[in-house]
């Protein structure tokens, strides 16, 4: 088994969206992303949105193959509020894609996967090519345990913006975690790193690459 110390991610949630990962909203209904946390690393996988609201995300069992998960109004009552609030404005405005996107990351932070996927397809419908709801949506599949959906998102993500650094972050961790494919992780994180090289995790990545490299050498021994 692989072993490697993270530094704590407390605040920042476990499986967040891209953008800001603060780990709580801004006041602004703008659209953010993902980064999703694996188990037994801790890894977090990142979504998208950059200058728009962030998610927190829900931890990940270690098997790393998250079922659906009902939202709990008593841990999450923020959350809650947010729902209500962005129904109400999209009550009289249907068709606001910032509340509609607004409404899927509160469905996300929730963790109510299923209900996040259904806004941010609304979303999409109006927006087709914005990559970071197409990667939240991925993060979303990933913890409902639907790794080649996830997988299709996050490649679509990159189609449309192929430095888009989230979706390149998440692919590493559903290929190094969920499936223990080691070297298409490491081939992914490379290209963050490359793209990125003063990402703010870097370190993490470079010291999990070493680790992900070590397992493989032992395979073959």
């Amino acid at each position: 088994m692989i072993k490697a110390t993270v530094p704590s991610i407390k605040g920042e949630g476990t499986l967040s969206r891209s953008g800001w990962m603060a780990g709580r909203l801004d006041g602004r209904v703008m659209p953010r992303s993902v980064l999703l946390a694996g188990a037994f690393l801790a890894l977090m996988i990142a979504g998208g949105c950059r200058e728009q609201e962030k998610k927190v995300a829900v931890p990940v069992p270690d098997h790393h193959a998250a079922g659906p998960v009902t939202g709990d109004k008593s841990r999450t009552p923020y959350f809650y509020g947010l729902i209500e609030e962005y129904q109400r404005v999209l009550a009289d405005d249907p068709h606001n894609l910032a509340a509609i996107i607004a409404l899927g990351n509160a469905y996300f932070d929730a963790g109510i996967w299923k209900q996040a996927i259904r806004h941010y397809e609304q979303a999409l419908q109006l927006e087709p090519s914005n990559a970071d709801v197409v990667t939240d949506m991925g993060t979303c599949y990933r913890n409902m345990g639907a790794f080649d959906r996830a997988i299709a998102e996050y490649e679509r993500a990159l189609k449309m913006e192929p430095m888009h650094q989230n979706a390149l972050f998440n692919l590493g961790v559903i290929y190094g975690l969920d499936r223990k494919d080691y070297a298409t992780a490491i081939g992914y994180w490379e290209r963050l790193l490359h793209v990125a090289p003063k990402h703010p995790r870097a370190d993490y990545l470079q010291a999990t690459i070493a680790q992900f490299r070590k397992a493989m050498r032992q395979r073959t021994q």
